[in-house]
């Protein structure tokens, strides 16, 4: 089956009666208990395709905003640091200029092998992500034990030990902002 996008999550979770506004399930501190009780179901096996499950993903595209369903800005980047939940967990980190379509391949294969996404981050388009990654991979490689790092994927990685390293690397991107010209170029 195809990942859901969020408002198909909210639409789905509304036919079975949960309305997340009224029931308080966007407050933070209740998100992360309920992602708590989701880790270890999904661990021990026993969480597969529940209404918890659903509500983890529905959070974590709504932490995305409007960036999780965008089209592409031609010319800029996001970084990206996506965690999943399943018997492995782990964390994702990329970087990619059509952050909407990586997240839905990335959704669509983790779905596949039993994962949910449980947490996910997108930073603001920036003109070049490349350096900013490197040094993010490059960081948690050297802090994170080697037998469980594939690539780009840490895991049992802590999704907050991975955003901290995130911030502290953030010295590797130049400021722009979408309504500048691209360096280099020329506004019309």
């Amino acid at each position: 089956m195809a990942p859901l996008s969020e408002s198909q999550c909210a639409a789905r979770l509304a036919v079975l009666g949960i309305d997340l506004e009224n029931e308080g399930l966007v407050d933070e501190a209740l998100g992360d208990q309920l992602r708590a009780v989701v880790l270890e179901e999904l661990r021990t096996g026993r969480g597969r395709g529940g209404n918890s499950v659903l509500l983890v993903e529905y959070l974590a595209l709504r932490a995305l905003g409007p960036l999780a369903e965008q089209a592409a800005i031609p010319g800029w980047n996001h970084l990206y640091v996506l965690s999943f939940a399943g018997a492995r967990p782990f964390v994702k980190v990329g970087r990619t200029g059509r952050f909407a379509g990586r997240l839905y391949e990335h959704r669509a294969r983790e779905e596949r092998e039993g994962n949910v996404l449980f947490s996910a981050w997108a930073s603001e388009p920036v003109y070049d992500a490349h350096p900013w990654e490197q040094a993010v991979l490059r960081t948690l490689r050297s802090r994170h034990d080697q037998g469980k790092v594939e690539g780009e994927r840490f895991y049992d990685l802590d999704p907050a030990a991975a955003m901290n390293v995130v911030h502290q690397q953030r010295i590797w991107v130049s400021p722009c902002s979408v309504g500048l010209p691209l360096p280099g170029r020329l506004s019309a």
